[in-house]
C-alpha cells in the first residue's frame, strides 16, 4: 500500500464522505475537498474548492498523495438541469484538472463514473459488459461518459494508473438528494401515500452505498489492473419495481405504494449489468442485499429527517 494521503473530491457527498470516512477509520490517511463542508465530522480534512479551479486544486495536492479518488461532480441527472453549461465544466473539466494533477504526480485515480454514461443498452443484451457504447442520452449522462472516456484515454496515452468505476443507482443512509426510494420510506413514515406514474414492468438496479465505498477502496488497494480500466459496480440484481416497493414495505408496514405503468420517462432502460470482471480484477463483489440495505435506510431516516 502506497504512503503519502489520498485526495478525495466530492467528500461532503453520499459517495466521497463515505470513502474518506472509512479511509480514515482505517487510520490512513485523507484529505478531502468539496465545494462545501460535510454536514458530519468523519475524522479527516475537507479544504473547499470548485473542481474547476485547477489552482486551488493543485495547492490541496502539493503535499505528499498516493492517490486521487474523484467523486466530485454534479450528481445525478436530476440535478443542475436549468444549468447544463455548469454540469459540463464541472464533471468534464473538473475531471480533466484531476487527471492531469493525477498524471503529473504518478499517482493511481478512480474516476466515479456511472451506468447514466451507456444510455440505453441495446435491447435484449443481457449481461451488459463494460465495452458496451456509451450512448448516454442525457447531459449528465454523456458528462460521466466523456470523463470516463477521458480516464481510459490518459491511461492508454500517458500510462497514468486509473480506474473508471461506473455505478448504478446508489441508496442508502445519508442519500439525501432524489431517490424514488427515499420518496417510498419518506412517504410511509410520514404516513403519507406514494402514488408512482410508472413502474409497473419497470426494472432498476441499485446497489447500496457500502458497497459502492468497498469498490473504491477495492480499486484503490488493488495491484497491476491489467487492460480492462473500466468495471461495473451493481448490486447485482435487475429488480422489478413490484420487488422495490415490497422491500419498502418489509421495511415500512404501513407504506401504500402505488405505481402505474411501464417506465419512468427520465430513466434509461438498461439490460442486467455484467459485474464480474470486479471481481475477478478487483477481488469486489456486493455483500449488502436490497432488502437489507432499504431496511438501513429506513433506520437512517427515520434517525435523521432530511
Amino acid at each position: 500500500m502506497a504512503r503519502g494521503a489520498i485526495v478525495v473530491t466530492g467528500s461532503a457527498g453520499l459517495i466521497g464522505f463515505g470513502v474518506a470516512a472509512r479511509l480514515a477509520r482505517e487510520g490512513r490517511s485523507v484529505i478531502g475537498t468539496d465545494r462545501i463542508q460535510p454536514r458530519e465530522d468523519a475524522g479527516f480534512p475537507s479544504t473547499d474548492a470548485e473542481l474547476t479551479d485547477v489552482h486551488k486544486l493543485h495547492a490541496i495536492c502539493e503535499r505528499d498523495i498516493s492517490a486521487i479518488v474523484h467523486c466530485g461532480a454534479v450528481s445525478g441527472p436530476m440535478l443542475g438541469r436549468d444549468n447544463p453549461r455548469a454540469v459540463i465544466e464541472t464533471n468534464v473539466a473538473g475531471t480533466a484538472n484531476l487527471l492531469e494533477i493525477a498524471r503529473q504526480r504518478g499517482v493511481r485515480l478512480v474516476f466515479c463514473s456511472s451506468t447514466s454514461a451507456y444510455g440505453d443498452t441495446a435491447a435484449g443484451l443481457d449481461l451488459v459488459p463494460e465495452d458496451s457504447p456509451l450512448a448516454a442520452n442525457d447531459i449528465y449522462g454523456a458528462t460521466k461518459a466523456s470523463g470516463d472516456i477521458l480516464t481510459r484515454a490518459y491511461a492508454a496515452q500517458t500510462g497514468l494508473d486509473a480506474v473508471v468505476l461506473r455505478f448504478s443507482w446508489v441508496y442508502g443512509p445519508r442519500r439525501r438528494t432524489p431517490c424514488v426510494v427515499r420518496e417510498m420510506i419518506k412517504d410511509a413514515q410520514a404516513g403519507r401515500a406514494t402514488r408512482l406514474p410508472y413502474g409497473r414492468g419497470f426494472t432498476r438496479q441499485y446497489v447500496y452505498i457500502d458497497d459502492v465505498v468497498g469498490s473504491v477502496i477495492a480499486a484503490l488497494d488493488a495491484g497491476a489492473i491489467g487492460p480492462q480500466r473500466a468495471f461495473n459496480i451493481t448490486g447485482g440484481q435487475r429488480l422489478e419495481f413490484g420487488a422495490i416497493v415490497e422491500a419498502v414495505r418489509q421495511a415500512v408496514p404501513t407504506a401504500q405504494i402505488t405505481l402505474g405503468e411501464g417506465a419512468d420517462p427520465e430513466d434509461q432502460s438498461h439490460g442486467r449489468f455484467d459485474i464480474s470482471a470486479a471481481a475477478r480484477a478487483l477481488g469486489w463483489q456486493p455483500k449488502v442485499a436490497f432488502a437489507d440495505g432499504v431496511q438501513d435506510y429506513a433506520r437512517w431516516l427515520a434517525e435523521n429527517p432530511v
